[in-house]
C-alpha cells in the first residue's frame, strides 16, 4: 500500500493529474490526424484499425480520469489510469514494426516523477516494465520474418531469438534510465519530506506558544477556565459537521480547521483590558459597564496585531484576528463592533460566534445557571439566520447528540480536576 501523504503531496498530485488529463485532451488531435497521414500521404505505419482502436482507447481514459477527478480529485486512482493507459498506447504502437517505440518506453515512467514519490515510480516502473516486454513479445515475430528476409535466408533468426536480443537491450537500457529516475526521484522527496519534518515542527513550537498566550489571557477569568478548550473542541465539531454537510468545502481544508482550532482559545483576548470589577460582576450589567465590556473585540484585534502580526503564517494571523475581533457578529448584521452582514463576516468567526454561544449556553456561572441541551437547541432553532449563519445554526442542531456526549464527559473531568469546585455544564 502507498504510504500516507502529507497535504503538499496530495495537492501536488492534483495539479499533475489536472495536468495531464489537459494532455490527454490534447491527444485526441492524433487519431484524426493520422487519418489524413493515412489517407493523403498513404502512411501505412498504422492502418485505419489502428488509429480507430488508439482513438478509442484515448477517450475511454480520459472519460474515466475526468469522472474519478471530478468525483474526488484527491483520488489516487486518477495517475494510475492515466499513465498506465498512456503507456498501454504507447506499447500498443511498438507492436508496429514500422514505428520505432523503444525510447517512448521511458516517457511515463519519467513521467511519474512528477508526483515525487519513490514508492509510485517503482510501482508504475515495474508495470510498464511489463508491458513493454509484452509489446516486444508481440512485434518479435513479425520482426525475426524481415530480419531473415533481409539476409536472404542467409541467417534464420528465429522470433525468440530476436526477443532475447532486444529484450535483454531494452532490460539494460530500462534499468539505467530507471536507477537514474529513482535517484532523482528520491532526492526529491526526502528534501520535501525533510522541509516537512522541520516545518510541524516550527508549527508545533508556534502552536504551543499561541495557546499559552490564550492561557495567560483567559487566566484572569476565573469562571472561564476551560471555557477557551471547549470552544474550541466546539469549532472544531462544527466545522467538521459544516464539511460533511458540503458548506463552505472551498473554505473548510484540513489547514483551515487546524488553524481554526488555534484561533479559537484566543477569541476573548481583549478581555484583558476589562477591569475585573466589570468582568467578575455577579449582577447584572449597566448600560455603560456593557459598552465597556463590548469593546473587548476591537482590543482583542489590536492585541493580536500587536503580539502575533510577526507570525510567518499569515493565513494562522488573519484568523486568529479575525475571530478575536468579529465573533460578536451577527448574520444579519446587528451584532458588534462593525455591524458585518452575511459573508462580510469571515467564517473563522462566524463558526466561533456559534462555539462561543453554544459553551456560554451551557455553562454555569456565578451569575447565571446553565442551560438544558434542548434549550440550547432551541436558541440555535430560534436564531438560525439572525445570530447565526443557517448552515451553521443546522450543523450545531444535527450534534446535538455528539454535544451531549461531550458535556457529559467535560462534566466528569471538571469535577475531577476540582474536587467538585468548579463551573459546572449542563
Amino acid at each position: 500500500m502507498e504510504e500516507k501523504r502529507g497535504t503538499y503531496f496530495i495537492e501536488n498530485e492534483t495539479r499533475v493529474n489536472r495536468i495531464l488529463i489537459r494532455v490527454c485532451l490534447a491527444l485526441l488531435i492524433f487519431p484524426p490526424l493520422a487519418a489524413v497521414a493515412r489517407w493523403k500521404l498513404q502512411y501505412s505505419a498504422l492502418d485505419y484499425t489502428d488509429i480507430i482502436v488508439i482513438g478509442i482507447g484515448l477517450v475511454l481514459i480520459i472519460g474515466l480520469a475526468m469522472f474519478l477527478f471530478h468525483r474526488d480529485p484527491k483520488s489516487i486512482v486518477v495517475k494510475y489510469v492515466l499513465l498506465i493507459g498512456l503507456h498501454l498506447g504507447i506499447c500498443y504502437a511498438g507492436t508496429k514494426i514500422e514505428i520505432n517505440m523503444f525510447m517512448a518506453y521511458a516517457l511515463v515512467p519519467a513521467m511519474s516523477c512528477l508526483y515525487f514519490s519513490k514508492w509510485y515510480t517503482i510501482r508504475l516502473g515495474e508495470v510498464c516494465y511489463c508491458m513493454m516486454l509484452v509489446s516486444l513479445g508481440l512485434r518479435s515475430a513479425v520482426e525475426a520474418e524481415h530480419a531473415s528476409a533481409a539476409s536472404q535466408g542467409k541467417n534464420q533468426i528465429t522470433s525468440f531469438e530476436w526477443f532475447g536480443v532486444y529484450g535483454f537491450r531494452m532490460t539494460i537500457e530500462y534499468l539505467f534510465m530507471f536507477v537514474i529516475l529513482l535517484i532523482l526521484v528520491s532526492k526529491i522527496e526526502d528534501t520535501i519530506l525533510g522541509t516537512q519534518a522541520k516545518t510541524r515542527q516550527m508549527r508545533k513550537m508556534q502552536n504551543q506558544l499561541i495557546t499559552g498566550f490564550a492561557n495567560f489571557l483567559e487566566s484572569k477569568d476565573e469562571n472561564t477556565g476551560f471555557h477557551i478548550r471547549r470552544t474550541a473542541d466546539y469549532a472544531r465539531m462544527i466545522a467538521e459537521e459544516l464539511v460533511r454537510q458540503g458548506a463552505h468545502t472551498d473554505e473548510l481544508t484540513p489547514k483551515f480547521i487546524e488553524d481554526l482550532i488555534i484561533a479559537a482559545p484566543l477569541h476573548d483576548a481583549g478581555k484583558v483590558y476589562i477591569p475585573d470589577a466589570i468582568l467578575q460582576k455577579n449582577s447584572e450589567l449597566t448600560e455603560e459597564e456593557y459598552e465597556i465590556v463590548k469593546s473587548h473585540t476591537v482590543e482583542g484585534g489590536r492585541l493580536i496585531e500587536m503580539n502575533l502580526s510577526n507570525l510567518t503564517d499569515r493565513e494562522l494571523y488573519t484568523r486568529i484576528k479575525d475571530v478575536a475581533l468579529c465573533h460578536h457578529e451577527w448574520w444579519n448584521g446587528t451584532g458588534y463592533p462593525h455591524g458585518y452582514h452575511g459573508e462580510a463576516i469571515p467564517l473563522s468567526a462566524r463558526i466561533v460566534a456559534a462555539a462561543d454561544t453554544l459553551d456560554a449556553l451551557l455553562s454555569q456561572r456565578s451569575y447565571k445557571p446553565s442551560m438544558d441541551i434542548s434549550q440550547v437547541m432551541d436558541v440555535f432553532r430560534n436564531e438560525k439566520g439572525t445570530h447565526f449563519e443557517p448552515c451553521i445554526a443546522i450543523a450545531v442542531l444535527n450534534l446535538q447528540g455528539e454535544i451531549k456526549r461531550y458535556v457529559e464527559r467535560e462534566s466528569i473531568k471538571m469535577k475531577n480536576m476540582s474536587g467538585g469546585d468548579t463551573e459546572e455544564l449542563s
